[in-house]
C-alpha cells in the first residue's frame, strides 16, 4: 500500500486491519475487535491478516511517499466464499497540536479488503435468530435478529419489518439500498417513539431482499415469527426510556393568550358595553 502526505507539514498516521461486520439497522461497519462477530465467522481477517514492521505507525515528512505492507496466511483447511476486512489509515494528531481545547481534526482513509476462497460461488442464507425488547435510541424497541450464516455479502438489501399484536396499531422498520457482511448478525429495531411497550403476544413479519455479491442473483428472505414481552420486560424498558419532553412554551403561550383575551374583553366593555 502506498501512502503519501500531500500537505507541507510533517504528520504521523496509523492504520490497521479490522473485521467487517453488520451494524444495527444494516449496513457494512469494520470493527479490530473478534468478540462480538456473529459465531458462524469461522476466519475474521484479522486473524488471516497482519501488519509488517512499520505499518502500524507511518511518519510521513511533506509530500513524503512511503509503501507499506501486509501479509496474508490463508488457513490450512479449505475455506469457501469471502473473508472481508478493512485496511483503515488516519491522521493522528496530538493534542498539544489541536491547542488544548481547541476542537481538532484529521483525515481517515478506509480500504476494504475482499479475500476469495478455493469455491467463491457460495450463497448468502439469511435466518431468523431472536426478537428482544431493547432501547433503540433510548426509546422503547423490539430488536429484531437475523444472521447471514454464509460467506458471502448482500448487496442492495432492503428490509421490512412489522410488529403487532392481535389488536392495536402495528410498529414498522424499513431500510433500503444497504450491504450485509458475511456471516454476521444484524439487529433491526422496531421503535415505539415515545409510548409505552405493553406486555403481550406480538406478530412479527419480516421480508430481506438483496443481491448476492459474488453473482448478483437476486434472493429473497420471508419470516413469520411470535415472541412474548412479558410483564417484567415491559416494565424495565418503559421505566429506563426517554420521557417525551413536556412543552413548557405552549403552556406559557396559552396563559399569554388567555390573559391577552381577559384584557381585550376589558377595554371592550369600557369603551363600548359600559352604561352611560
Amino acid at each position: 500500500m502506498r501512502v503519501q502526505n500531500i500537505s507541507d507539514k510533517n504528520i504521523t498516521v496509523k492504520s490497521d486491519l479490522r473485521n467487517a461486520y453488520t451494524q444495527d439497522g444494516g449496513g457494512i461497519d469494520f470493527t479490530q475487535s473478534t468478540k462480538n462477530l456473529d459465531r458462524s465467522l469461522k476466519t475474521p481477517f484479522t486473524t488471516v491478516a497482519t501488519l509488517d514492521k512499520g505499518g502500524a505507525t507511518i511518519q510521513l515528512a511533506p509530500k513524503q511517499m512511503k509503501v507499506i505492507s501486509a501479509t496474508i496466511k490463508m488457513p490450512k483447511q479449505r475455506y469457501d466464499g469471502m473473508i472481508y476486512g478493512d485496511w483503515h489509515f488516519i491522521e493522528h494528531v496530538d493534542k498539544g497540536e489541536s491547542g488544548g481545547n481547541a476542537v481538532g481534526s484529521n483525515y481517515a482513509y478506509s480500504v476494504g479488503v475482499v479475500l476469495r476462497g478455493q469455491n467463491y460461488e457460495v450463497f448468502p442464507n439469511v435466518k431468523y435468530d431472536e426478537t428482544n425488547p431493547i432501547l433503540f435510541q433510548k426509546h422503547p424497541a423490539l430488536g429484531v435478529t437475523l444472521r447471514n450464516v454464509e460467506p458471502m455479502a448482500i448487496s442492495k438489501a432492503n428490509v421490512s419489518v412489522a410488529v403487532g399484536m392481535d389488536s392495536g396499531d402495528v410498529k414498522t422498520y424499513k431500510a433500503d439500498n444497504f450491504m450485509i457482511a458475511p456471516n454476521s448478525k444484524m439487529v433491526f429495531p422496531v421503535s415505539w417513539s415515545y409510548e409505552s411497550m405493553k406486555p403481550g403476544t406480538y406478530h412479527i413479519k419480516v421480508t430481506l431482499k438483496g443481491l448476492n455479491t459474488q453473482n448478483r442473483f437476486p434472493m429473497s428472505w420471508t419470516f413469520k415469527k411470535t415472541m412474548k414481552v412479558s410483564n417484567v420486560q415491559a416494565k424495565s424498558i418503559n421505566e429506563r426510556a426517554i420521557k417525551k419532553p413536556v412543552n413548557h412554551w405552549l403552556y406559557a403561550t396559552i396563559g399569554t393568550g388567555v390573559l391577552l383575551l381577559a384584557s381585550l374583553g376589558g377595554l371592550l366593555w369600557t369603551f363600548k358595553l359600559r352604561p352611560r
